[in-house]
């Protein structure tokens, strides 16, 4: 409304700097426009008609800061228009949000292992997040562990077709279907406690973090407008940062340089500068430009490490549990960084990690050892399924043995002590046991 003629006016000085940006942009180049509701459509026309309306690539929404009120609906979304130079060539990195319990995608997931190792459904309250799980505490559900593929050989004699011995019973699948490993597959996933014996056959444990994320769509809803502190107000029109921050991730690499036409208060050239992006920005009041040149010059950002520097070869062999490369390095940013990742474990890699055995073996070597003592001073023979997680069940077991009360009491009170300690100690390896292999699975899986 400020301009001569109107919308038309703001189309004709739209059109020209939209042209423009596309003779600059690379082939696998992207441009970003925010508009509001009243003219979303007519601006796409516009990109349309100047990039092709087959390099559009995405309408995202997202949240504003205030709704204004009306006649009828409140407005409460602003949209951003995604276009490329060349759709064949387009730079894209996925990105990811984070899956919770209660969420989409994470319904169906209604059992949890405990710190303890002790499995249980998961309370109402628990599901409905009313109360709080333990730390350490792991949601899950159980999942197939047969297949029906078509065309594989099944029953008696088949590769995958085998019987399983579990929790002191043998289950075989039925005829008409096969389990999705192999017999060393299988053994590696018992090892790995992520089969659990249900009423008549097994199932595959699923933990909710095995892959905890989720991939971003077009509604970016969780985004609000300009906060008061995280994110202050400095400028009359301010997109929000992590609005620039998403797109600039979604389309562009560390070292790749990055346009801004309007600088306003200098938003995009201040998350460019965070993620190790080149940037040019623009703009023709000067306030704009004192603004921006302030907060950037007083900015300060998060230490990233370089994949392209000692400190970052060390870190990535850290986290994927790997040697750590000699390759010289350069310091060159276009390597990006070391980045935050998201194993994405599968039953395949748990059956392909031959690390499992070697952690199984060297447990072994001092778990049994504990097992047989204990079983020995109780006058038991309990298997590894049957050793109970209570202290409690020790005490009550040397009770309930004809020749304990028969002692004195200083002998009582010496066996009972031993007893409890071999069995505090078993389940404290057990313990150790289980989440070294689980830490060998999230290294050796693929990430995202």
């Amino acid at each position: 409304d400020t301009w001569r003629d109107g919308i038309h006016s703001y189309l004709t000085y739209l059109r020209d700097r939209l042209t423009v940006a596309r003779d600059l942009l690379t082939d696998s180049g992207s441009i970003f426009v925010q508009i509001g509701d009243e003219n979303v459509h007519r601006v796409r026309a516009v990109m349309e008609e100047v990039f092709g309306d087959e390099n559009f690539v995405a309408q995202i929404a997202t949240k504003t800061s205030g709704g204004s009120t009306g006649v009828y609906l409140s407005g409460v979304v602003d949209h951003v228009l995604w276009f490329a130079k060349n759709t064949e060539h387009t730079k894209f990195r996925p990105l990811f949000g984070t899956k919770s319990l209660g969420e989409d995608g994470a319904d169906k997931y209604s059992r949890v292992r405990l710190p303890n190792l002790e499995a249980r459904s998961l309370t109402p309250a628990e599901r409905a997040l009313e109360a709080d799980l333990p730390n350490g505490a792991r949601v899950y559900r159980q999942d197939n562990i047969t297949s029906q593929s078509v065309g594989r050989d099944k029953g008696e004699g088949a590769a995958s077709w085998f019987p399983v011995k579990i929790a002191g019973q043998e289950i075989r699948p039925s005829i008409k279907v096969r389990w999705k490993t192999n017999e060393l597959g299988m053994q590696r996933l018992l090892a790995a406690s992520r089969v659990e014996l249900t009423s008549n056959s097994l199932s595959y444990v699923r933990f909710l973090d095995d892959f905890s994320a989720t991939t971003i769509n077009n509604s970016w809803t969780d985004i609000g407008g300009i906060q008061s502190r995280a994110d202050p107000k400095v400028y009359v029109v301010q997109t929000p940062t992590t609005l620039i921050q998403r797109c600039m991730l979604m389309a562009t690499d560390p070292g790749d340089l990055v346009l801004d036409p309007t600088c306003g208060s200098g938003t995009t050239a201040t998350v460019a500068e965070q993620w190790g992006r080149r940037w040019i920005t623009i703009d023709t009041s000067r306030v704009a430009l004192a603004l921006a040149r302030a907060r950037i010059m007083g900015a300060r950002y998060p230490f990233y490490l370089l994949a392209d520097s000692r400190e970052g070869q060390l870190k990535e062999a850290e986290v994927t549990r790997t040697a750590p490369s000699s390759q010289p390095v350069q310091g060159n940013i276009r390597h990006g960084f070391v980045y935050e990742r998201v194993p994405h474990i599968t039953l395949k890699s748990i059956a392909n990690n031959a690390e499992i055995d070697v952690i199984w073996d060297q447990w072994q070597e001092r778990l049994e050892p504990l097992r047989e003592k204990l079983n020995t001073t109780l006058g038991t023979n309990w298997q590894e399924w049957e050793v109970p997680r209570e202290a409690d069940a020790v005490k009550q077991t040397l009770l309930s043995a004809p020749a304990f009360p028969k002692k004195p009491e200083k002998d009582r009170q010496e066996c009972l002590s031993h007893a409890q300690k071999l069995h505090a100690d078993w389940w404290e390896a057990r313990i150790a046991r289980q989440q070294e292999i689980d830490a060998s699975i999230a290294a050796k899986a693929e990430f995202e």
